[in-house]
Parts: structure tokens; sequence; C-alpha cells
């Protein structure tokens, strides 16, 4: 199977189920991210992960084609860098959470976009 299909699939799931779980209840899910940037010893851990899934997606997908492709690439390079500014900034990183969380609008439209770019990743991901 191709690289760029297998990664729309996981990514494009992944990111359709959390917008989900978001608009389901956005206060819960709000609660639960206050509640890990409040464990700093957990957020390091989270930033492990995150840095670990970011640097293995840019090694296995580094295509700067223009097409749908791309996508993933920029994901894959949002998540290393993500992963990267937890471990080296978490107080930036808390920071610029707690902002999010105190815009609830924010939040929604960070929601709607995930579950689009989600809902197109898994069409390019399953088409034939």
């Amino acid at each position: 199977m191709d690289i760029s299909k297998f990664l729309a699939k996981v990514i494009g799931l992944y990111l359709v189920i959390v917008s989900i779980a978001m608009f389901v209840d956005l206060n819960q899910f709000m609660f639960s991210v206050n509640s890990l940037i409040n464990n700093g010893p957990l957020m390091f851990i989270a930033g492990f992960f995150t840095l670990i899934l970011g640097v293995l997606l840019v090694v296995s997908h580094n295509r700067w084609v223009w097409n749908w492709r791309v996508i993933i690439t920029v994901i894959a390079w949002l998540t290393l860098i993500k992963g990267a500014s937890i471990i080296l900034y978490p107080i930036f990183i808390d920071k610029m959470t707690l902002l999010f969380l105190q815009n609830m609008n924010a939040a929604y439209v960070a929601a709607g976009i995930d579950f689009l770019l989600g809902g197109l990743l898994c069409y390019f991901g399953f088409k034939r």
C-alpha cells in the first residue's frame, strides 16, 4: 500500500474522531486539556510522544508535491514542531493552550477545520 494513502487513512480518521469528540462535548474536552497542561510530568511525556510521532511522520513522508499528499507532509512537520515545542518551551505552550481554552469559538473553528481536513484525507486515503 502507498504510504501516502495509509497515512491519509490514519490521520484522516484520527482528525474526524477527535473533531467529533470536540463537537459532542467541548467542555469535557477542554477540561481534559486543561488538566493535562496542569500536570507538568505528564505534559513532558506527551511532548516526547508527539515528538517521536512527528519524527516518524517526517522521515516516512517528506514529500513536497503539489497535490493532496502535501497535506500529510505539512501535518508531519507541524507535529514534529509541536512535540519539540512542548519539550523545549513548555511554559510558552501552556500559555498558548490556556489562551485557546478561554475562547470557545476558536475551539469550534479548530474542530471544524479538523473535521474537514480529516474528511478530505479520508476521501483520498480510502478512494480507489
